[in-house]
């Protein structure tokens, strides 16, 4: 999910609506790739999952430190910024469902023990 939002970022432009429409697909694409991402890991609650983890994302977001003192590269802190996110928002929601559900999907025979 990050890789593709990094991808969003570096799309070209020509004009202002196409920014409008940019921004606008960068604010919702991690809707629809977090419940990808929840249904290919089969998570109970995918569609849960899918819909909670973009605002832990962006709640991650608001408290991650400033990184252009960690790196001295500012595409790196950049990419940082973006990645850091969307990786610790996905799995601390994943997590949190998983625990709230008590269950996971396992393995394919192991209800048959």
């Amino acid at each position: 999910m990050a890789f593709l939002l990094l991808l969003l970022l570096h799309w070209p432009t020509r004009d202002s609506d196409s920014e409008l429409k940019l921004a606008m697909a960068f604010a919702l694409a991690p809707f629809p790739l977090s419940m990808l991402a929840a249904l290919l890991a089969r998570l109970p609650v995918w569609p849960a999952v899918g819909l909670v983890a973009p605002f832990a994302m962006l709640a991650v977001a608001f408290i991650q430190p400033d990184y252009d003192s960690w790196v001295s590269d500012e595409n790196l802190a950049l990419y940082l910024f973006l990645a850091v996110p969307a990786v610790t928002g996905f799995m601390l929601t994943a997590l949190l469902c998983a625990l709230l559900f008590g269950k996971t999907a396992g393995t394919p025979g192991a209800d048959a023990v």
